[in-house]
């Protein structure tokens, strides 16, 4: 399991028609992303824990909380298993 979700280098978030994709061109690796996703992917930095990415989603949508501690974890691990993530 993932504790400090670090990104592998060369991907790059971008909106293409209006939807977000996680892309990497070297490896052809494109991932489609929601809104949540999206924000996750942006707090991966190699230094913040996923607690920490979770918290910080959590404040910020108070209303959402619980989905947010369910999903958090999950999309780390989708990004993980999709080689987006460095695996500890």
């Amino acid at each position: 399991m993932i504790t400090i979700p670090k990104p592998i280098p060369g991907f790059q978030a971008q909106t293409l028609d209006g939807e977000v994709v996680l892309l990497h061109p070297t490896n052809a690796v494109i991932l489609h992303l929601n809104q949540t996703g999206a924000l996750v992917w942006q707090l991966c930095d190699g230094i913040r824990s996923v607690h920490e990415i979770t918290m910080l989603l959590s404040d910020a949508y108070p209303e959402a909380r619980k989905q947010i501690e369910a999903d958090v974890p999950q999309i780390i691990q989708q990004f993980s298993e999709q080689g987006a993530l460095f695996k500890e």
